[in-house]
């Protein structure tokens, strides 16, 4: 019988590999690399895509995204929260990602599961000061849903919130501690699975003080990210432009790492980690440039985006870091594993604990995603992203832009030296693998209504986060 009594899962949206301390050099992150320091620390680690819909498939199903056919999960699939739950576990979700609504299936399992799809207000609810400035506001609003010109929405959006009172379309790391702190309180000597996801290093950019950087206010931030829309996937954006807004980043890394060092200074003083077992990782990235691009569009495969951190606190009594290149389909095998559990049939991934040396020899990770069509909440499986990683070789097949890149990551981990004209040979090799992984990868290209009540809770959420102009 494991020993295991409670398991946290923390997610962290939007947060680079590379801005994490104990992985990346950084000093962003003090208590998450305190935390590292008694823990399993993989400095390779992948994200099975580069969006949230595309990469927790993988981390709460042990799927791959283009299995599901579009932002539902399949009613059939196992979640980890299932295969915790039939074995005692009292299961508890916290987060406030539209993408992960139950709505879309993703509280299966969960005994409780908290979305906050309620409470959340989008820009468009804000208190203005006057009826003239809320019929502005009103009228802005319709404009910029009615045209297609992402120019002129930018323009728009920025009188929008000029007019309208200053909003966070999510819950806030401290927020959001407080409620994951009130449930443990009253259920600690339960024995549960918490799944908890902070959103914050997510556009838009603006940190509390002290992490706000460049700018008096936060609106004043939250201003200047929503002109920075206007200039995503464009080459004219110049260096003090982008030092703003990577400082901005930065500045909301600090808070959620100053968040999560207040969750596990609780934990700690409760007694709670004891006979626990923590995870931490992200779902992806956020890319600044590197490749001509910025934040996590769903065409970036490369490593900005896609290496992510996971440390496990739980499996060791020791600290110990991990090169081996390993993917989040493996983390509920690893959780599973861990609790005495055994993987469901479905669950693709594998156990970190029993299998690390088969996946440092001989595993592939594969990335996936595909063209969105966020209005009808789907996407176009037609058109696909796909990444391969095999002995420190990586392969991006994008058939949208119809482009094939080669890198050795071993010597290349930043993706600057394309060399499929070079290696054809392993370039040849790692397609049939792509292939193969395509071909076994059935997924179903499913028909979503789009008229209800709760998806257009959904889109208007998601509209307030950027995604939909």
């Amino acid at each position: 019988m494991s020993r295991v009594k409670r398991v946290f899962l923390i997610t962290i949206d939007c947060l680079r590999a590379d801005h994490v301390g104990c992985i990346g050099g950084k000093s962003l992150t003090p208590n998450i690399d305190k935390l590292a320091q008694d823990s399993v620390v993989f400095t390779r680690a992948f994200a099975n895509g580069p969006g949230t819909n595309q990469s927790f498939p993988a981390i709460l199903t042990s799927t791959y995204f283009l299995m599901h056919g579009g932002m539902r999960l399949l009613p059939h699939c196992t979640t980890l929260a299932e295969a915790l739950s039939k074995h005692g576990f009292e299961t508890v979700a916290f987060h406030s990602n539209p993408f992960l609504s139950r709505n879309l299936g993703w509280s299966k399992g969960f005994n409780e599961f908290y979305d906050f799809i309620d409470i959340i207000k989008s820009p468009s609810a804000a208190v203005t000061r006057s009826s003239l400035q809320a019929k502005a506001v009103k009228f802005i609003d319709k404009l910029i849903m009615m045209l297609n010109n992402r120019r002129i929405q930018s323009i728009l959006r920025r009188f929008y919130y000029r007019l309208s009172e200053f909003q966070i379309p999510y819950i806030e790391g401290s927020e959001l501690n407080k409620h994951v702190i009130k449930w443990i309180t009253e259920n600690k000597k339960k024995r549960f699975f918490l799944w908890m996801h902070y959103m914050d290093p997510h556009r838009p950019y603006v940190p509390p003080p002290p992490n706000l950087q460049y700018f008096s206010t936060r609106k004043e931030a939250f201003l200047f990210d929503v002109f920075m829309d206007s200039k995503i996937g464009q080459a004219n954006i110049s260096k003090e432009e982008l030092d703003k807004l990577r400082g901005l980043y930065e500045g909301e890394v600090r808070y959620v790492d100053n968040c999560i060092g207040m969750l596990i200074g609780f934990l700690k003083n409760e007694g709670l980690l004891e006979d626990s077992l923590l995870i931490l990782n992200a779902d992806h990235g956020e890319a600044f440039l590197e490749h001509n691009r910025l934040t996590h569009a769903f065409d970036i495969a490369y490593n900005e985006v896609i290496h992510v951190p996971l440390i496990i606190y739980g499996l060791t009594d020791h600290s110990k870091v991990s090169d081996d290149y390993v993917q989040l389909l493996d983390v509920p095998p690893t959780i599973l594993d861990a609790t005495g559990i055994g993987k469901p049939d479905d669950f693709i991934g594998d156990s970190l604990v029993s299998t690390r040396e088969r996946h440092k020899n001989s595993g592939f990770i594969f990335s996936e995603s595909a063209k969105p069509d966020l209005i009808n909440l789907r996407y176009d499986t037609s058109k696909i992203v796909v990444s391969c990683i095999a002995d420190e070789w990586k392969l991006i097949i994008n058939e949208l832009w119809r482009t094939t890149e080669l890198y050795n990551l071993k010597e290349d981990f930043y993706e600057e030296k394309n060399l499929a004209t070079i290696e054809r040979k392993i370039c040849k090799e790692l397609t049939s693998l792509i292939q193969e992984h395509l071909s076994a990868v059935s997924y179903d290209r499913l028909k979503t209504k789009s008229r209800t009540a709760e998806e257009k809770q959904i889109k208007k959420r998601l509209r307030a986060l950027g995604y939909i102009d």
